[in-house]
């Protein structure tokens, strides 16, 4: 790497967004019209009661002639803009579960090609707490348990998350721009840039496969575009794992990211209410969630149904980040959740 790697200069545009910009603006957020709701659940209706695999499903069987429009245009406000969106007002309290879950899968396949999860070949993910327990350790993932989860990327190019039951307290989920976090290093800490291109320590932690250790590149510029690749819990696990030395310089960027993303100025929360659907560019925004505690009963479980997807038109990346946003390589068979995965 040299020096004209480093992407020097600030980064105008959509997806260099503050705090108080999004509040400002709710142009973000898309409430669904009565004749979009009816044109879901004409599309359920042919789908409804489906015994096959999900990825068997695609756009022609889930037509959405109203709603399609709306969701070319946040596709690319997603992938091009402002790098996330809101989809509100879906009635899930209209339909049984595994009728959301059919609704969720059409409505991804208008937006990309949705990608494995993990070592089970999880297409459709369930975040709840599985009763993991100790988010510390290596093969936890975070969306198996109820706590905070640090900013972070998801192994796609995009993460879509419909909420589907709130829990008792907490969850609100956390976005902060990466580009923005970029520009305010480069104007408070240039210092820090070249080692974040160059990377940080990672870990393995799937259900499977051996554990083993990496360097990431935090930043990286392809074509003159700056993408982002950071996960900090996965960070942490292996900084905690035999073996991994963090040097001092990186120990010292590490923590300007932290302080960085974390920055009330820049990080956004929102609650995310059932029939939500949230998206984020994994390249331009992290997101995160506050911890949560359920209720006794089923209406104050937590759980959120998500897709990975890629993009329909792809983003100038370099290697490494493609291989990292292309999903996890199926290796097991038992699908742990008791939920529709595939």
């Amino acid at each position: 790497m040299t020096a004209t790697d480093i992407h020097r200069f600030p980064i105008a545009g959509a997806s260099a967004w503050t705090r108080a910009g999004i509040a400002a603006d709710d142009g973000w957020i898309h409430v669904l019209t009565d004749a979009e709701i009816d044109d879901l659940d004409r599309a359920l209706q042919g789908v409804r009661g489906w015994t096959g695999k999900l990825s068997d499903l695609s756009r022609s069987d889930f037509p959405l002639p109203v709603l399609a429009p709306r969701l070319a245009k946040l596709e690319d406000e997603v992938r091009t803009g402002r790098g996330f969106a809101l989809l509100r007002g879906i009635p899930v309290e209209r339909y049984n579960d595994d009728d959301v879950f059919l609704l969720k899968w059409g409505i991804g396949t208008h937006l990309g090609r949705a990608i494995s999860q993990n070592t089970y070949g999880d297409m459709l993910g369930h975040v709840f707490d599985h009763g993991m327990g100790d988010l510390s350790a290596v093969r936890t993932r975070g969306y198996q348990t109820n706590a905070a989860l640090d900013f972070h990327v998801d192994r796609a190019d995009m993460t879509s998350l419909l909420c589907l039951r709130q829990g008792r307290t907490g969850g609100r989920s956390r976005i902060v721009s990466s580009i923005s976090v970029h520009n305010a290093i480069l104007a408070r800490h240039p210092e820090y840039l070249p080692t974040l291109y160059e990377g940080l320590p990672y870990i393995v932690v799937e259900a499977a496969g051996a554990i083993q250790t990496w360097n990431g590149p935090v930043f990286g510029v392809t074509d003159g575009v700056l993408s982002c690749s950071f996960r900090r819990n996965t960070i942490q696990k292996a900084i905690d794992s035999p073996g991994v030395t963090l040097t001092p310089l990186k120990a010292a960027a590490l923590a300007c990211m932290d302080a960085t993303m974390n920055d009330p100025s820049l990080a956004f929360e929102m609650e995310l209410r059932p029939g939500d659907i949230q998206f984020v560019n994994n390249y331009t925004t992290m997101h995160g969630r506050t911890a949560f505690a359920d209720g006794d009963d089923k209406g104050q479980r937590r759980h959120l149904v998500r897709l990975w997807l890629k993009f329909l038109t792809p983003r100038p990346a370099s290697d490494y980040i493609r291989d990292q946003y292309k999903g996890v390589e199926k290796k097991l068979e038992h699908n742990p959740t008791g939920w529709r995965t595939q």
